[in-house]
């Protein structure tokens, strides 16, 4: 008997080991057609990754080699059982079904789909699994080998591509035959891929959802009892969510599990170390006590001297403006872009003795332009420390707790936490609030003494989602609507989309993987809009949300007619006056530019990828055509441009009657609603 080793991949190294020294060894090339007839061997073993081989390995199987068996199944250390005989199948793993096997040569004729001059991993394995299928004789043997343990993007990208053979291979009648067979170590190697992170968190959506649409077909027949069974029933949710087809609820609860059961194991092992080794009784711990009660006394004693000293100080300030209010206005310490500068601006111009300063970052690249109206307070200087402890009220575009508060040695929130708590809050809104976004501004966690509204469809989603009374919010309006009036516009498009909390904090190659990046990279690139472009001399304005323009570099090109923007060279209140189109996805903008009687565009290629949930009042489609393919977006923004530009009758009525107030009066509304609060915060 004699043995022939087949390598799929060029490994000149491994073709030279001394294991293999006594046997025929090929490795397959694209420069030279193999065939069944070149080889001279009665028996063949493909090797087509990086396996790991016991001393043993040939020995084992040169002992075994019979002439009435058609195939040796070569059993991997990574399998808990054995195949012995074919019922063995319906309870092995998939590893052990494409395991090695060593296979007689003149078999191999008798299988269609087996072509040795196109032999790649997916047809060796569909090979292996047909092997089990025909009435041939095998013997199973404990050979002494180990697939590689790797699990990267790579290595999952290609046992789909194997499986989507496996299933996509065969036709209606074959597949069911298949996996009556086979179903069970499918499921598991399904679930064994996509629980990892490289498919989670790496491979980009369109790839993901390829895969659970192969989890889909395999798993249509199987109920939940059966995945009890089968010790999978922590996954009965996400495969009811793929029945159902909701494929992105899925991946979020893929990642919500393995985060859960990341830090429950983690948690568990902390806590045996713990036990193991208590911490109060190391002699590390004893000798330290007495620097680290040393520390927490200074730390105090700081405290106490910094709290006396801001209270001295802050006297002369407050004896300054005795019987008079001060307001601190803010929005992002860098900006001043915002509700924040134009409800400060409003105050300034029309009423200029009323005590309104603006919080600012003295690096702010838009700092000038706020100074030129005086009243100016650079975030966490010691006027600001003063400041906050002399202000009858904190206006922000925000809250106070995320961007205004001063930093400094310590919080001031701890120093001062009575004046901090007693002091009303107002928020004048970052945008119009289309989207369910508590727990954020709600009343439990942030309890704003007064919230602005732009409509009465707003305010019932304030109170019934936030929590407010209804004399919590007054519809004035936003304050930088006023400025959206008597507009100079440009023969430009602007592409606006906001951030995706699920890659916020993905690394460069995470982020290029994906559907968010690849959607609009290819958008921005698309021939035909470019094309059109060119031809009617439109500039194309590109620029995402604050959050993401880390990753700006990876989408932009040279273009004549395109643009890419950070907050370093745009402001994007100017951009979306002098803009014709706006493209958007989930951003408040989109109700900017409706109120300007303007035209928007929704691209929602991923609309369970929105941090925000939707809600009954208002929906995306108020503001403007939704869209989840390239392709009929460009169709919508070609039509657009050829139609100059002109919103439709449909969303100009809309606009009409979805705001309540268009009149260049909403900062006066909101000035007074402010100026009427009265009484400490509750």
């Amino acid at each position: 008997m004699n043995l022939c080793v087949l390598f799929l991949q060029k490994d000149e190294e491994l073709t030279k080991r001394e294991l293999f020294a006594d046997v025929q060894t090929i490795t397959l090339s694209s420069e030279k057609v193999l065939t069944l007839e070149d080889i001279k061997a009665e028996y063949l073993l493909f090797v087509d990754q990086d396996i790991r081989f016991d001393k043993g390995f040939l020995t084992s199987i040169l002992s075994n080699l019979s002439s009435d068996v058609d195939f040796l199944q070569l059993t991997p250390k990574q399998a808990k059982r054995s195949i012995f005989k074919r019922e063995d199948l319906f309870q092995a793993s998939y590893e052990n079904i494409s395991g090695l096997k060593v296979i007689k040569k003149s078999i191999l004729s008798s299988f269609e789909n087996f072509d040795i001059s196109k032999l790649d991993r997916p047809m060796l394995i569909d090979l292996y699994f047909d092997l089990f299928q025909q009435p041939l004789s095998f013997k199973t043997i404990e050979s002494g080998y180990q697939f590689p343990n790797k699990v990267d993007v790579e290595s999952v990208q290609e046992e789909v591509a194997v499986i989507s053979h496996l299933l996509l291979s065969k036709n209606n009648v074959e597949r069911r035959k298949f996996l009556v067979l086979y179903k069970r170590s499918l499921i598991r190697k399904l679930f064994k891929l996509a629980d990892t992170k490289a498919f989670a968190e790496l491979l980009p959506f369109s790839e993901q959802e390829a895969v659970l649409k192969l989890f889909r077909e395999v798993l249509l027949d199987i109920d939940d009892p059966t995945l009890t069974q089968m010790d999978l029933d922590g996954y009965i949710p996400f495969v009811q969510m793929i029945r159902a087809e909701y494929y992105t609820e899925g991946i979020y609860y893929l990642r919500l599990m393995r985060g859960k059961r990341y830090w429950f194991n983690r948690s568990k092992k902390l806590n045996k170390k713990v036990k193991r080794y208590p911490i109060a009784d190391s002699t590390s711990w004893k000798v330290s006590a007495p620097l680290r009660k040393g520390i927490i006394a200074c730390k105090k004693i700081r405290n106490t001297f910094m709290k006396i000293g801001l209270s001295l100080l802050s006297l002369p300030v407050k004896l300054r403006y005795v019987g008079q209010e001060v307001w601190l206005v803010s929005e992002r310490p860098d900006q001043a872009e915002d509700n924040g500068y134009a409800f400060f601006k409003y105050c300034r111009e029309n009423h200029p003795n009323k005590k309104v300063f603006y919080l600012i970052d003295k690096e702010s690249p838009h700092i000038d332009k706020v100074q030129a109206l005086g009243n100016v307070i650079i975030h966490s200087s010691l006027k600001h420390w003063l400041y906050m402890l002399t202000a009858t009220k904190y206006i922000s575009a925000w809250v106070f707790d995320e961007f205004s508060l001063p930093n400094g040695p310590a919080k001031f929130k701890d120093l001062f936490a009575s004046v901090y708590e007693k002091t009303p809050q107002i928020t004048l809104q970052h945008g119009v609030i289309i989207h369910n976004i508590a727990p954020y501004l709600s009343k439990e966690q942030y309890n704003q003494q007064l919230f602005i509204a732009s409509s009465e469809a707003e305010k019932e989603v304030i109170k019934q989602t936030l929590g407010y009374e209804d004399q919590d919010v007054v519809v004035t309006g936003l304050s930088r609507f006023d400025n959206l009036h008597n507009l100079s516009v440009k023969k430009q498009i602007l592409i606006m989309p906001t951030w995706r909390r699920s890659i916020f904090n993905l690394n460069k190659s995470q982020f290029l993987r994906s559907l968010y990046f690849n959607r609009y990279f290819e958008l921005v690139r698309n021939e035909k809009l470019l094309k059109i472009l060119e031809e009617k001399q439109i500039v194309l304005k590109f620029y995402v949300h604050s959050q993401m323009q880390k990753f700006l570099p990876e989408f932009a090109f040279e273009h004549p007619n395109v643009q890419f923007l950070t907050k370093q060279d745009a402001i994007v209140s100017e951009l979306l006056k002098e803009s014709s189109l706006l493209v958007t996805d989930y951003s408040s903008v989109m109700a900017d530019f409706l109120y300007m009687d303007k035209s928007v565009l929704l691209y929602q290629f991923d609309p369970y990828d929105n941090h925000h949930g939707p809600v009954q009042q208002i929906s995306y489609d108020d503001f403007g055509e939704v869209y989840d393919e390239e392709d009929s977006l460009v169709e919508a923004i070609t039509k657009s441009i050829n139609d100059d530009f002109k919103i439709s009758s449909a969303y100009q009525e809309k606009s009409n009657t979805f705001f309540a107030h268009k009149d260049q009066k909403n900062s006066a509304r909101i000035f007074k609603a402010i100026n009427d609060l009265k009484g400490a915060r509750k």
